[in-house]
C-alpha cells in the first residue's frame, strides 16, 4: 500500500493533484512517514487560500521497482492498478492531476497519466520519465518540465537530451526556474509548484 498525505484546501474540491514522491525512501523511513504530515508542502498550499482543490503527496512503497517497470510489465500493471483503483477510489467522480519529483516521474508516467479522468501533469526535478512517454489527445497542454538551475538531476546531459526529444515532439514545455537544486523543497514552492497548481484551477 501506497503511503498518502492528503490536505483538503476547501470543503468541496472539483479537482486532484497527486504528486508522487521521489524515489529513495527504505522500509525504515517510510514507516516513519505513515505516522505525521510531510510539512514541506505547508507553505506553498496555505499561500493558494481556500482552493476547491485535493492536494495528495504519495510515497511510494519502498519495495515498488519504479526503475525496473520496463522489464517487469506486472509489477507496473499492480501499482497502476492499486493507485487507480485502490489509492483514488473515493475521488473517483473527480478530474485529476499527476505531478512528481525527481524518479517518481516513473510512478506517475507509466500508464496512470492515460486515464481519461487525468488532465494534465507536471515533472519536478524529473528523472526517469519513461522514453516513449506520449501525452493523452485529451490533455490541453503538455506535460509541463519545472528544472532548477542547480538541480544536477533535471540538468544531466542525458536528462536534457529526453527533455530536447519531448519539447520537439510538442510532448513537453520546460519552465526554468530562478532558483533550486534538488531537493523536493526546492520545487515546494510558489513559482513552482504553486505555479503549476494556479494553472490546473485556471482550465
Amino acid at each position: 500500500m501506497a503511503h498518502a498525505d492528503v490536505f483538503e484546501l476547501a470543503e468541496t474540491s472539483v479537482e486532484l493533484v497527486v504528486f508522487f514522491g521521489g524515489s529513495g525512501v527504505d522500509e525504515e523511513e517510510y514507516i516513519e512517514r505513515s505516522k505525521t504530515l510531510i510539512p514541506v508542502f505547508d507553505s506553498v498550499l496555505i499561500s493558494l487560500g481556500e482552493s476547491p482543490i485535493t492536494f495528495m503527496h504519495v510515497s511510494a512503497p519502498y519495495d515498488v521497482p519504479y526503475n525496473r517497470f520496463a522489464s517487469e510489465p506486472e509489477a507496473l500493471a499492480d501499482w497502476n492498478a492499486h493507485v487507480l483503483t485502490e489509492l483514488l477510489d473515493i475521488w473517483n467522480e473527480i478530474p485529476f492531476y499527476v505531478c512528481s519529483f525527481s524518479g517518481g516521474a516513473a510512478l506517475a508516467l507509466n500508464g496512470i497519466h492515460e486515464d481519461p479522468r487525468c488532465l494534465g501533469a507536471a515533472a519536478f526535478g524529473a528523472d526517469a520519465i519513461p522514453a516513449n512517454f506520449e501525452c493523452p489527445e485529451h490533455w490541453v497542454q503538455p506535460l509541463q518540465l519545472y528544472c532548477g538551475p542547480q538541480d544536477a538531476v533535471c540538468n544531466h546531459l542525458a536528462n536534457q537530451e529526453l527533455y530536447a526529444r519531448l519539447v520537439m515532439r510538442e510532448q513537453a514545455s520546460i519552465i526554468p526556474l530562478r532558483h533550486g537544486g534538488h531537493r523536493l523543497g526546492d520545487y515546494a514552492t510558489a513559482e513552482s509548484l504553486g505555479d503549476f497548481l494556479r494553472s490546473t484551477s485556471a482550465c
